[in-house]
């Protein structure tokens, strides 16, 4: 019972190290985030084609709900940065996807 328990704890902490917070985009790519989760800088470091635009999903606290295209990235290149801005309330980043171009 002592081994099961002790490959069950293995088994999750090897997860956790091997995914960590920051890997979030698909094709390798990774993120920063600035001005308190107001705006997201992603970075890709493969992938085809090779031009790439972070897609924020927005909220203002007042229950609207918008996208903010960033700009175009290139692979093992430029970034894209996504910010949220609003004229209402306080603008934040609930999640982003990466759109390839």
């Amino acid at each position: 019972m002592r081994r099961i328990v002790a490959c069950v704890a293995v088994a999750i902490a090897a997860t956790a190290i091997a995914s960590p917070a920051q890997a979030h985009g698909p094709r390798d790519c990774y993120d920063e985030f600035h001005w308190n989760g107001r705006s997201v800088e992603v970075f890709c470091d493969h992938g085809a084609p090779s031009r790439f635009q972070a897609v924020a999903h927005c909220s203002n606290g007042l229950g609207f709900y918008w996208d903010q295209y960033g700009t175009v990235g290139r692979v093992r290149g430029a970034s894209s940065f996504a910010e949220c801005t609003s004229l209402l309330g306080h603008p934040q980043i609930n999640d982003y996807h990466v759109r390839w171009l």
